[in-house]
């Protein structure tokens, strides 16, 4: 908790909530590029758009692989840090003196809605668009579990009654 009162830590995990649907919508959407091209098309104002590849991976890929924005290089005498700000911070605003670019969680999820209403749209008054959104939704949806031994413990989970309660997790490996 802050020292107002207001919860903390959220941001990471909404605006990681933000990058999967754009990765997801970007995967149906396009042929190739998916979740960089979607961001750079439905959540970027067109003067941010040249850097899109670049931000969507810093954000992306690092709050999924590590739960913190990658910091971006080679850009100028500094690293240049992403914030994640929920209200406080305007949107894709860049603060010189901390190195830092500000994404607005706010902002951002108004940008989704948007998108979602656009794509909804598309998909509703589009065959073709339809046709495809259909043939690649199936694509992926499958895992295939190679493991024999993986397969035997499947089944013997399956074979048991579902409506049993799951014990919850330890925590240990």
């Amino acid at each position: 908790m802050t020292s107002t009162g207001s919860p903390r830590g959220g941001n990471y995990a909404a605006a990681l909530l933000i990058a999967t649907a754009c990765e997801a919508l970007g995967h149906l959407r396009y042929e190739s590029g998916g979740g960089s091209k979607f961001f750079e098309e439905y959540m970027l104002p067109e003067n941010w758009r040249p850097v899109s590849d670049s931000l969507f991976n810093a954000l992306r890929n690092g709050l999924a692989h590590r739960f913190a924005p990658k910091v971006l290089l080679q850009v100028n005498s500094g690293p240049i840090e992403l914030g994640i700000s929920w209200r406080e911070k305007p949107h894709l605003r860049c603060d010189q003196e901390k190195g830092c670019v500000y994404l607005n969680i706010t902002n951002m999820a108004q940008s989704l809605a948007l998108a979602f209403e656009a794509y909804d749209s598309q998909l509703r008054e589009d065959p073709v668009f339809r046709d495809r959104f259909d043939q690649r939704w199936g694509k992926g949806r499958v895992v295939e579990v190679q493991d024999a031994t993986e397969r035997h413990a499947w089944r013997q989970l399956l074979s048991h009654n579902s409506a049993s309660q799951p014990t919850p997790a330890s925590g240990r490996g």
